[in-house]
């Protein structure tokens, strides 16, 4: 999970098509179906063409119907959180979403826009300089989480986990490490994901690329992190490719293959792995 700092072409051999095709960050959602908000509905966004703006659809779930429309000023869109194509941005109940701009857009400059979702209006508008991604946020809404990719799209895996402010929008200082491994530099491309059941805790299965495969464990009320090292290397990966994370009633995570086969077992109180 965190390894040395790789040669991206090197890096890329042992991911999933769809990571070496895109990049090291999942691209970002436009169009339908778009995520579900508050009030029954669903919001979209659409580039419009010849970029440089977003069309923004609130869509009732029951009939179908574009109840609102809004344009905003930038490429922006819903923020997917795996290649596996799982997306996230939603808070406050679904009163409150976070599109993002896409790493492969213009990995110099991101931009994030907190919306209200029953009238689309932008509440703030967020501009980090560097090729950021959608991580994770917080319960209260309070902290949007961050991966950085200090390299830039074309550097390899390397990511930095970060947390911005949503009241200052503003970067928070210092990266989020795993301070029983604080050196270690984290290397990986995310391929499924799964909640504590109180929302705490925000679990991400990640390919590591040449190295091995990891669980990123984010505390996203204390803004601390835990890696748990999983026994699958280089490209024996492969056989995480389509996997599944759940929490179990008993608060452990399972890491199933496609077929539903278990494969780990992962207490989350010692973090320790039963493959």
């Amino acid at each position: 999970m965190k390894t040395r700092l790789v040669i991206a072409l090197a890096a890329c051999l042992a991911l999933p098509a769809a990571a070496r095709a895109a990049g090291p960050a999942p691209p970002v959602l436009n169009g339908a179906p778009g995520i579900a908000v508050a009030g029954g509905a669903h919001v979209v966004a659409v580039t419009k063409r010849g970029g440089g703006a977003t069309q923004l659809r609130l869509v009732r779930d029951r009939d179908g119907a574009v109840v609102r429309t809004r344009v905003l000023p930038a490429n922006l869109g819903v923020p997917r959180v795996t290649f596996s194509g799982l997306t996230e941005g939603t808070f406050a109940g679904g009163r409150r979403l976070v599109l993002s701009s896409s790493i492969y857009d213009d990995p110099g400059r991101t931009t994030f826009v907190v919306l209200d979702t029953r009238t689309l209006a932008p509440l703030r508008s967020i501009r980090l300089s560097g090729a950021f991604a959608f991580d994770a946020l917080s319960p209260d809404g309070r902290r949007l989480f961050v991966l950085h990719y200090p390299q830039g799209v074309n550097g390899g895996i390397r990511y930095v986990v970060r947390s911005v402010s949503l009241r200052t929008g503003r970067l928070e200082p210092g990266a989020i490490v795993d301070k029983t491994e604080p050196s270690e530099r984290m290397s990986g491309v995310a391929l499924a994901r799964a909640w504590s059941r109180d929302g705490t805790w925000a679990y991400t299965l990640y390919n590591g690329g040449t190295s091995h495969a990891f669980v990123h464990a984010l505390n996203t009320r204390a803004r601390i992190a835990r890696c748990i090292d999983l026994p699958w290397a280089g490209d024996a990966q492969s056989i995480l490719d389509g996997a599944r994370l759940a929490v179990g009633a008993k608060g452990a995570l399972r890491l199933t293959n496609a077929g539903g086969e278990l494969l780990a077992r992962i207490d989350t109180r010692t973090f320790s792995v039963k493959a």
